[in-house]
């Protein structure tokens, strides 16, 4: 105790005197000479820069190691991306068009047999956005009707494959977004669900290509038109990128290794384990670095009974 009081005193010693030496300095006249005072000044600032740092080192208060950001791109995207899961399913065959652009999912509850295991499965087999015809677009007449041609352009595709798909077996959910924010909601809905029907998978891709001519490009056939022909142009094209048993293994091994999930409750278990991941609740302090905070018992003491 005698220590410590002893270097109170030190300090407040030190303190008493710093004071009176700031003060002469804020009277001193500076002078003419432009390239003394410009080193009186950087020094001043040296010396500022030490003396904030020493109080730095003297507050005990805890400080955290993050702070969480809402505007940032990756948390915003994943908000958005919980908002549109928790959205109503509406048939794909039968969407009016609308105004507003924004992010869907795509679900599928028919009998193809590759996809049996998203079938009753709250798992989308495609999702992706829809960007505004205008980027500075605040409400959603000024986007445009891009969300529902984007959903109604997935809905012709599907149509025409008649050998392999019902456009009744689908469903969706789409969210209108505020410009600016599809981006990394679309991101984090591919890593999270990673759907089987998005390019970024590399599996069954395609869906989300616009004809052309077979004599005017080199791409082979997409895998998604090798599973599902119909579309005139990709039919044009003699040559698959994949073959069909190459797909369907594929899809197979897929699904096994990221097993669709069941509901949305299951779903929202997983996010918010990715949104703890965030902010790990880490604080520290400048003199004695990193402290963890006690975690509180995951479940209550059970009672006893009397």
């Amino acid at each position: 105790m005698a220590k410590s009081k002893k270097t109170e005193s030190q300090l407040a010693s030190l303190l008493s005197e710093l004071r009176t030496l700031t003060e002469r300095i804020s009277v001193a006249e500076a002078g003419d000479d432009a390239r003394a005072i410009n080193k009186a000044r950087v020094g001043l600032e040296q010396v500022t820069s030490q003396l904030r740092n020493v109080t730095t080192k003297l507050d005990p208060i805890l400080r955290p190691e993050s702070i969480f950001d809402p505007s940032d791109p990756n948390t915003s995207g994943r908000v958005v991306a919980l908002t549109l899961v928790a959205q109503t399913k509406h048939p794909l065959a039968k969407i009016p068009q609308f105004y507003g652009a924004g992010v869907y999912a795509i679900y599928y509850k028919g009998d193809f047999a590759p996809y049996a295991q998203l079938k009753g499965r709250d798992h989308p087999i495609y999702v992706g956005k829809a960007d505004p015809d205008n980027q500075s677009a605040k409400e959603a007449v000024s986007q445009g009707t891009k969300l529902s041609a984007r959903l109604n352009e997935h809905a012709r595709s599907i149509r025409k494959a008649v050998t392999t798909l019902d456009i009744n077996d689908f469903e969706c959910r789409f969210l209108i977004v505020q410009t600016g924010f599809q981006k990394s909601a679309e991101d984090y809905l591919i890593n999270f669900f990673k759907p089987i029907w998005n390019s970024e998978t590399k599996i069954c891709f395609g869906l989300g290509k616009h004809g052309d001519s077979s004599e005017t490009r080199v791409n082979k056939r997409s895998p998604w038109d090798t599973m599902h022909p119909g579309r005139e142009w990709a039919d044009a094209t003699a040559e698959n990128q994949k073959s069909p048993e190459t797909i369907v293994e594929q899809i197979g091994a897929h699904l096994t290794m990221y097993r669709p999930y069941t509901d949305i409750h299951e779903i929202f278990e997983r996010f918010t384990e990715d949104m703890h991941q965030l902010d790990s609740d880490r604080f520290y302090t400048p003199a004695h670095g990193v402290v963890e905070l006690e975690v509180a018992d995951a479940a209550p003491a059970s009672k006893t009974t009397p």
